[in-house]
């Protein structure tokens, strides 16, 4: 399945942070979608990103790994914008290393990359995780965040000078925690 686009006509994530950002967004908070309603899907949509060889087969608790490691992704990217990681979440991605054996590569160039060992479904949230690490080394993870409003969480990337970018789109989810917020403090002014 296709992702929408971007609210607010944001960019996309650059390089390889869009694959995190497409990973988690696979499931559609708000909306009440998700892209991997199945083990197939969830295959296909690894076997698009190049994560998992075409034909590979995922079974249910294939799926439910996939989500967890989704969801905590999740509670990491809303992390980088004020929330607190949940600890639980934290060990299902230390989990999720550990299974697709994570090691780093040295290159003949003398740079270094994060590799698995790990085949299938292990293999391919390996190389998810990996792009993190990468990314959280190079300094550009901590401008990919969940948006704060709760039912929404919809990943983006932060392209403001200072980093500052809260909501997936200050035009939709902005307003309306604005709005919320104003409403709830007239109404608690009884005016």
């Amino acid at each position: 399945m296709a992702l929408p686009e971007e609210p607010g006509g944001r960019e996309p994530a650059p390089g390889a942070l869009r694959l995190i950002q497409e990973f988690v967004n696979s499931r559609i908070i708000e909306g009440g979608t998700d892209d991997w309603p199945t083990p197939e899907a969830l295959a296909a949509f690894l076997a698009g990103r190049g994560l998992l060889g075409r034909g590979e087969e995922l079974g249910e608790r294939d799926l439910a790994w996939a989500k967890e490691v989704r969801e905590a992704l999740r509670g990491v990217l809303r992390a980088n914008n004020g929330s607190l990681a949940d600890p639980d979440q934290v060990a299902a991605l230390t989990r999720a290393a550990q299974e697709a054996q994570l090691f780093v590569r040295f290159r003949a160039d003398g740079q270094t990359r994060m590799d698995v060992g790990a085949t299938g479904l292990a293999g391919a949230l390996g190389r998810v995780i990996a792009v993190v690490h990468g990314a959280m080394a190079d300094g550009t993870f901590a401008r990919l965040k969940a948006c704060r409003r709760d039912v929404c969480q919809w990943v983006f990337y932060d392209q403001s000078k200072n980093r500052s970018g809260s909501w997936c789109s200050m035009s939709i989810c902005g307003n309306r925690e604005k709005s919320s917020t104003y409403y709830r403090r007239r109404r608690g002014a009884g005016t």
